[in-house]
């Protein structure tokens, strides 16, 4: 597994897993503290933290997605360029951090969305190389 698009991808799988680890046993130690499920329900659900939380696992199943269909597409035809491995390490790195703003203190505006920003537009360079690749 020399391919340079193979880490970051392992990496990005990391995140998703260490994110549902985390967030797996706070949910559990919620229900438990209201008493089940009912309990959970009269009480308003999960407090906003938990919820950030659980939006955050979520967002690993968007963005993601396309990264992985990139790096899978850039592996399958051999046409990685130096570019598209530095916008997937940015685009990586960019998930890193939005994560930790987003299930710490939550700052969207502009902290998170500009971290999002990067990441987008780092996918946006990768989709840009494997179209002057397939052209």
């Amino acid at each position: 597994m020399s391919h340079p698009l193979v880490l970051p991808m392992l990496l990005q799988m990391v995140l998703a897993f260490c994110i549902l680890l985390t967030l797996a046993p706070r949910r559990i130690s919620a229900i438990k503290k209201a008493g089940g499920i009912k309990g959970l329900v009269k009480a308003g659900g999960f407090n906003q933290k938990l919820i950030n939380h659980s939006d955050n696992f979520k967002n690993q199943f968007e963005l993601p997605v396309i990264f992985y269909a990139l790096c899978l597409l850039f592996i399958a035809t051999g046409t990685v360029s130096q570019g598209a491995v530095i916008a997937a390490w940015v685009f990586v790195v960019s998930r890193i951090v939005h994560t930790l703003i987003q299930t710490t203190n939550n700052v969207i505006f502009p902290t998170r969305f500009l971290v999002f920003l990067v990441g987008a537009v780092a996918l946006m360079v990768m989709i840009g190389v494997a179209l002057t690749k397939a052209l």
